[in-house]
């Protein structure tokens, strides 16, 4: 795949479906506008998540082996997946720091200028499962 420096131009949708203790399960669904990027041999997806207002501005590391979600605004968030292990994260909101364990479940790359990024992982307080995420990353070149 050929990216160019500056990085190629994709829309980006994004489903998570959470799954937590004692409720129904819940989807999002979030389109965007961002780039794909190549640096030092990974591959990233940025772009900025608008909701109630406000931006969130999101950078995906995508890999066939593991993977990376980080957050940064009013939400600011780290979430290491590598698949079978037990990854120490955080979560950071109005100065509330909340330290999280990030236990992955599968990730799955699906490179090209269409592509998919998929990772199914618990979050963990302590020893108490918070709840459990699937998440998918389709992006295909150009605007939608």
């Amino acid at each position: 795949m050929n990216i160019p420096e500056e990085g190629l131009p994709v829309s980006i949708r994004l489903v998570t479906t959470v799954r937590q203790p004692g409720e129904k399960p819940f989807r999002n669904f979030i389109r965007a506008e961002g780039l794909l990027i190549e640096k030092a041999g990974r591959t990233y997806l940025s772009f900025e998540e608008n909701a109630e207002g406000r931006g969130t501005r999101m950078m995906v590391r995508m890999g066939h082996e593991d993977g990376l979600i980080m957050r940064n605004g009013d939400v600011s968030m780290k979430l290491p997946l590598v698949p079978g292990e037990r990854k120490e994260g955080r979560y950071s909101s109005g100065g509330m720091e909340l330290p999280l364990t990030v236990k992955t479940g599968s990730v799955r790359y699906e490179p090209g200028t269409e592509g998919r990024f998929l990772a199914v992982y618990d979050l963990l307080s302590g020893n108490e499962t918070v709840g459990t995420y699937d998440v998918e990353f389709t992006y295909s070149e150009g605007k939608a």
